[in-house]
């Protein structure tokens, strides 16, 4: 075996990697180093005897798995035992768990394993099978799946697994409608039923989708856990990003240490972000109690100047559920945080973009900024700007805000207002309609191209008996619509708030998970709409928008360029950039409007703006609009967080308000009615 030395760690970091036994709790602070300290550990225990077939390291990503055990592997010098050690994450370990032992859970060992898109043709055969000709807008096979998991993930009980057998297990299901889904309520029993069919088809046809793997797991280890050759392989236990486990992960673990209790496990409760999809912080706040543990805490931070962690450490201590936070840094002295007050999302973009350019003649590359944000809708002003500006920047998530499918529907409708002929834009639109597929919205279009015009008259003939009985109701709202959206005196805001008012909301809150969100997107559209009179000006902007954005995978293929990132700041965790925006902290958009319910929900909020501001290494700006995107369209306040900063840990700068006027010609439209 190599030389082996831990003289380049800090002295609480050598503490944790040469612990001996037992459970320990590591709460690692943004920037301390915690994967250095995970990947030492692992190449310790190896080097001090322990077999590498013993050690089982978890993630909550295989890439980051495999990066942690090469790392082990170079820091050994010795590549044959770190392909012994058992690492991924917890659905991958889980399947193999499963997969030498699913006969005592009644599957065969060559299961099928569902990916997301499987799981959701499932989904759709069981509605199929439960329902027939689902309702209009009864909930699409993404919606159920999306409550599905959630469920599960949420509520999901070692009680339950014991009690129940697999097809019966709804956990509370009608609970998580009443309370996330109330537009479904009413459909409540036939999503039951549709879940049981979905659960009977699964075990029926040996094949399991994600949750399985956990929910089954679990049920190995609480019936067969200690006689599982597996289960006596594993003595040490190593588990990254702990904050974000769920109950049913959690409840895995303390099976599998049971019997050595060499459990370690790693993260930052106050980067704990995730309680959307499941995660429960609670797991990292008991375990010292749960366990006996040791608790270790790594607070010495090697990415942000001091003051920075400053400002950070004052903001997070706010939150009164947590292990207190003091952050420091021995790094150089900088600038601290700057808050500018702005009026509105557009003299914000402005704002951003001139502070851009100012970095950029400091020699600071684009590479090296990023702007983050609570929600996308939140950068929609921004994109324009920057595009404007010509400065090239990449939406770190991928989507990007006019791309969106929920957006583009909209769009749709406003675009064959403008240019009656456009056939993208009547196929999108027509296929929103039910039972109009590709075929009918392709005749239905011809009849519209060979006539030249949009003739909605009751006398054509030729496309009324294209129009599905099914779509009549529909149809002849839109028909309506259009006739009001095409009013002298209507904007392109007053065409968007009419549609979605009187059709569109109807058509995502079935068809989205995440439809609230959504809609937030389409009330900014309708908002950023209010700069343009002519609907001609507001499409022209769009469509240079939607141009210009450089997607993640472009990115990569011109790792050369210069590219300013947009991302939100759940998408931004565990990255860094020497200059970093925070915008929008306005209240309502940040803290979101849907977690001002409770106290867990804004300490959670808070947590998020933590994890934003410790993303910076030298240079954090904060931008406050006081005007609400998205959602009362009129005066709100500044963000809670901003007035928490405490006032010698920043300095603030605030700006008049500024006027922007958008206007153009508009285009002439060629329907008749």
């Amino acid at each position: 075996m190599s030389t082996w030395s831990i003289a380049s760690l800090n002295p609480v970091q050598r503490k944790i990697v040469e612990h001996k036994t037992g459970p320990a709790l590591v709460i690692a602070g943004a920037g301390s180093g915690k994967t250095r300290v995970i990947t030492h550990r692992v190449a310790q225990l190896i080097h001090s005897g322990i077999p590498a077939s013993s050690i089982l390291l978890l993630t909550f990503t295989n890439k980051a798995a495999n990066e942690m055990a090469q790392r082990v592997g170079r820091a050994l010098k010795n590549s044959t035992e770190q392909q012994k050690i058992i690492h991924g994450t917890f659905h991958s370990v889980g399947s193999r768990f499963l997969r030498r032992n699913a006969k005592l859970l009644n599957y065969n060992n060559n299961f099928s394993i569902l990916d997301s898109s499987d799981s959701r043709d499932l989904i759709k055969a069981s509605l199929a099978e439960t329902v027939g000709k689902p309702g209009k807008y009864f909930p699409k096979a993404a919606v159920l799946q999306n409550m599905f998991s959630l469920a599960f993930n949420r509520f999901c009980t070692q009680k339950m697994i014991l009690d129940q057998p697999y097809h019966e297990r709804s956990f509370h299901l009608e609970q998580l409608i009443s309370v996330d889904f109330p537009n479904f309520e009413e459909n409540t029993e036939t999503i039951l039923n549709i879940l049981a069919t979905y659960r009977h088809k699964k075990k029926r046809g040996q094949v399991m989708d994600f949750d399985d793997l956990l929910e089954n797991w679990l049920e190995l280890l609480l019936r067969h856990g200690e006689g599982l050759p597996l289960c006596r392989q594993i003595q040490y236990i190593l588990v990254d990003e702990y904050q974000d486990t769920n109950q049913v992960q959690a409840n895995i673990l303390y099976r599998l240490s049971r019997p050595h209790k060499n459990l370690m496990v790693v993260g930052d409760d106050a980067q704990s972000i995730y309680s959307w999809r499941g995660a429960d912080f609670g797991n990292m706040l008991e375990f010292p109690e749960r366990y006996q543990a040791v608790t270790y805490n790594m607070e010495e931070n090697y990415r942000s100047s001091p003051e920075i962690l400053d400002a950070a450490n004052r903001s997070i201590n706010y939150n009164t559920r947590q292990f207190e936070k003091n952050l420091f840094s021995s790094l150089a002295e900088g600038e601290k945080p700057l808050v500018h007050h702005v009026w509105a999302s557009q003299d914000e973009a402005e704002l951003v973009l001139e502070k851009i350019l100012s970095f950029r003649d400091e020699d600071i590359s684009l590479n090296e900024m990023s702007v983050l944000y609570r929600n996308h809708v939140q950068s929609a002003a921004l994109q324009v700007v920057l595009t404007h500006a010509g400065i090239p920047f990449v939406v770190h998530s991928g989507v990007k805000f006019f791309e969106q499918a929920h957006i583009k529907d909209v769009t749709a409708f406003l675009k064959v207002l403008f240019n009656p002929l456009d056939e993208i834009a009547w196929m999108r639109l027509l296929r929103l309609l039910p039972g109009i597929g590709n075929t009918t919205a392709h005749r239905i279009f011809r009849v519209f191209q060979s006539q030249q015009a949009v003739r909605l008259t009751k006398d054509n003939v030729e496309l009324q008996k294209l129009i599905p009985k099914k779509a009549l109701e529909s149809w002849n709202v839109l028909l309506e619509i259009f006739q009001q959206m095409l009013e002298e005196s209507v904007t392109p805001s007053h065409m968007i708030g009419l549609l979605y008012k009187s059709y569109y909301r109807e058509v995502l809150f079935s068809s989205f998970e995440n439809a609230p969100q959504r809609e937030t997107d389409i009330r900014y559209l309708e908002e950023f709409a209010g700069n343009y009179n002519k609907l001609e000006a507001f499409l022209n902007e769009l469509s240079l928008v939607g141009s210009s954005i450089i997607t993640d995978h472009e990115a990569e293929q011109q790792d050369n360029q210069d590219t300013l990132t947009l991302t939100t700041i759940h998408q931004a965790k565990g990255l860094e950039w020497k200059v970093v925006f925070i915008i929008g902290l306005t209240e309502g958009l940040f803290p979101h409007q849907r977690s001002l319910g409770t106290e867990e929900q804004i300490e959670e909020e808070r947590r998020l703006f933590y994890v934003a501001m410790t993303r910076a290494k030298r240079h954090l700006l904060i931008t406050a609009p006081v005007v609400s995107s998205g959602y009362s369209g009129g005066i709100s306040k500044r963000s809670r967080f901003i007035n928490e900063l405490a006032e010698e840990t920043i300095n603030t700068e605030i700006h008049t308000r500024d006027e922007y006027s958008y206007g153009s010609r508009g285009g002439q439209t060629q329907f008749y009615f």
